[in-house]
């Protein structure tokens, strides 16, 4: 049986040697290194903190069509990540803590781990202890912040913690791809019970081996944060009604999409003005009555999704939960006029 060895105490954060817990793992079932600097903390700025939508503002919806699900995945799902570009992952949490992980074409590739998973954020795919792995991070029943690791000879996802030295229940976070070497795993964002207005990014790199979470300086939000996203030129933080947002990005064009607490999605565009998005059923292919659980991706390199794709996770009925696989091409493929995402300054 796999035995974690303790946690390691530096003057950084670290968590318990990575490489040799990979290889007891790996054993038991059958690298690059990012270059350390100093990090330098993304701004948020206030007007763009997005809130409910205003029904007076909404210009014309979007309609997207569900082409494909998931078998019923039995119990309900609480979150929904991808791993896009090479990795093409799909990760659901249930809400019995539980964790999946599925193909991007909604078949099963691992049975359901025991991890006490409460929320899950987008992976990243790469080369972690000389493996390629997939790394999901996210929140335990105990708001424990773990990356959730995949890949290799390991047969199903796995907990490994990440000392971050937090004092709270961390609330939520987000995550984003690497920009270059510096950023190593990924970049990495959350927010505390305490301090629900305060964003702490950083990043998340392989030194050695372990896992090192490298932190910027916190921001200041207006108002208690609800969701995130890190895009390339920044973070942008979301409150009530949103719980859940994502950035769709295809070569060079960004969409990006918000979930809100009765189910819906909404296009935020560059002032702030908000679009419907509504996905109507396909032949065989039934919307979930209520998202649960909500990821996308603008790259996805499997299934035949040329520009991209959006997991939605949710009941069909009172004892059916699916993932349900939709094209967001008329956003990331077409001349559609709508609102453009604004680049931070």
């Amino acid at each position: 049986m796999f035995k974690r060895p303790p946690l390691s105490n530096a003057n950084r954060l670290v968590n318990a040697s990575l490489a040799l817990s990979l290889l007891f793992i790996a054993a038991s079932c059958g690298s690059d290194r990012a270059d350390v600097s100093e990090p330098v903390a993304p701004e948020i700025s206030d007007d763009l903190t997005e809130t409910a939508r205003d029904p007076l503002t909404d210009t014309d919806g979007v309609s997207l069509p569900a082409v494909w699900a998931s078998d019923n995945l039995g119990k309900p799902i609480s979150s929904i990540a991808v791993t896009g570009r090479r990795g093409a992952i799909i990760a659901v949490s249930y809400d019995d803590g539980d964790m999946q992980l599925l193909n991007f074409e909604g078949e099963r590739i691992t049975d359901a781990a025991d991890l006490s998973v409460e929320i899950l954020a987008d992976g990243q795919y790469g080369m972690i202890a000389g493996t390629l792995l997939s790394a999901f991070p996210g929140i335990d029943q105990d708001g424990g912040l773990n990356a959730y690791l995949y890949g290799g000879e390991i047969a199903a996802p796995i907990a490994f913690p990440l000392d971050i030295g937090s004092a709270g229940r961390i609330e939520g976070l987000c995550s984003g791809r690497p920009l270059d070497e510096r950023d190593g795993v990924m970049r990495l964002a959350y927010w505390t019970q305490g301090a629900a207005s305060r964003l702490q990014s950083g990043r998340l790199v392989e030194v050695g081996d372990a896992l090192v979470f490298l932190a910027d300086e916190p921001v200041e939000a207006a108002n208690p944060i609800t969701a995130c996203v890190l895009e390339p030129t920044g973070a942008k933080v979301f409150t009530a009604p949103v719980t859940d947002a994502t950035s769709l990005e295809r070569n060079g064009r960004r969409s990006l999409i918000t979930l809100d607490d009765a189910g819906g999605l909404t296009l935020i565009g560059e002032d702030g003005e908000n679009t419907d998005v509504t996905v109507r059923d396909g032949l065989s292919v039934r919307v979930p009555n209520r998202i649960t659980g909500f990821a996308g991706t603008g790259d996805a390199r499997s299934g035949g999704y040329p520009g991209g794709l959006i997991v939605l996770g949710g009941a069909i009925s009172t004892s059916e939960h699916r993932a349900v696989l939709v094209d967001p091409s008329a956003l990331t493929l077409s001349e559609f006029e709508r609102p453009a995402v604004r680049a931070q300054e």
